[in-house]
């Protein structure tokens, strides 16, 4: 309690660098690190800033926590009351916002009235457990579906449906995320002469045709991932929900060509931001390029992954 005291005494009347580095313990880094860690810290001081949507994400990690022990088969009433006392917070903060009408608001107070009542009436609630699904996709069509995803790079002129985005877009929060955080924002524009520029903002954004029909920024929000030892799991979580929306274009027979983010320079991370409009607490990942292939790249072989079991 004291040191949280002592912090927030500090967080006021130091700049906000100084009081960094005190919190930090004074880490000093090599300065070939400096463009990483600058960007590091300009996501670090992001998340120290309050608004609704970093509310928003730790309401949905905090009745993930919650969550988690209502599933338990050795459930008992009395464990993470601290966890409980920080939904309500979140909660309280958001009655009022544009998110109290989001599915995972309303998930959010759902955990919370179950976790209530199984402080009430712990011998009269059941875990959350439902009875295992068979799933509806075979391993071998699933497999078939992987091996098909093609990263092409010549596209028909032929604009992708205002549906198809859509649906796709839907894809990504459904993938495994860390603390059900769900921080994926994606930037798109679909029309071509936009793409191309946006094209160009990325390097290794080479051999594509003149025309590209669609071109997407993968974001993460970082306003809910505090502290330096979280700064991988924004692109984790992304790259994982892009991995759903990657394989559902191939079955709507779109290719969909990653372009990496990693050589990006300062300005073209400023013309990015200013053609898709991204904001700078959205965290720009990796871009991709979407669209009806116009000639099928040839399958490039895969090495056998060998597991080995001790």
């Amino acid at each position: 309690m004291m040191r949280k005291f002592i912090g927030a005494i500090l967080r006021k009347i130091l700049p906000f660098r100084f009081y960094k580095l005190i919190a930090n313990g004074f880490i000093i880094v090599p300065a070939y690190y400096n463009s990483i860690i600058k960007d590091i810290e300009k996501y670090i001081d992001c998340s120290a800033l309050d608004s609704h949507e970093k509310d928003v994400m730790f309401m949905r990690k905090f009745a993930h926590i919650i969550d988690k022990g209502l599933h338990r088969k050795d459930i008992a009433p009395g464990h993470s009351k601290s966890i409980y006392e920080l939904l309500k917070k979140e909660l309280d903060n958001l009655k009022d916002s544009k998110y109290k009408n989001d599915p995972t608001y309303e998930w959010a107070v759902n955990k919370l009235k179950l976790y209530e009542q199984l402080q009430l009436e712990p011998y009269n609630f059941h875990p959350l457990n439902s009875e295992h699904q068979a799933p509806i996709v075979d391993f071998n069509v699933l497999f078939n579906l992987i091996k098909e995803r093609r990263s092409n790079r010549i596209f028909k002129r032929i604009k992708l449906s205002y549906d198809a985005i859509v649906a796709l877009s839907e894809t990504v929060n459904w993938a495994a995320n860390s603390c059900n955080k769900q921080p994926i924002k994606l930037f798109s524009t679909n029309k071509p002469d936009i793409a191309v520029e946006c094209l160009r903002c990325c390097r290794g954004g080479t051999g594509f045709s003149d025309f590209i029909p669609s071109f997407w920024a993968f974001t993460a929000d970082v306003r809910a991932y505090v502290w330096p030892t979280e700064m991988y799991l924004p692109a984790i979580d992304t790259s994982l929900g892009a991995q759903n929306l990657f394989l559902a274009a191939t079955t709507l027979g779109i290719s969909g060509t990653i372009l990496t983010w990693a050589q990006k320079t300062k300005q073209d991370e400023l013309k990015l931001r200013q053609l898709l409009n991204i904001p700078e607490e959205y965290s720009i990942i990796f871009c991709a390029v979407l669209g009806y292939a116009d000639v099928e790249n040839v399958t490039p072989a895969r090495k056998f992954n060998e597991s080995i079991n001790i």
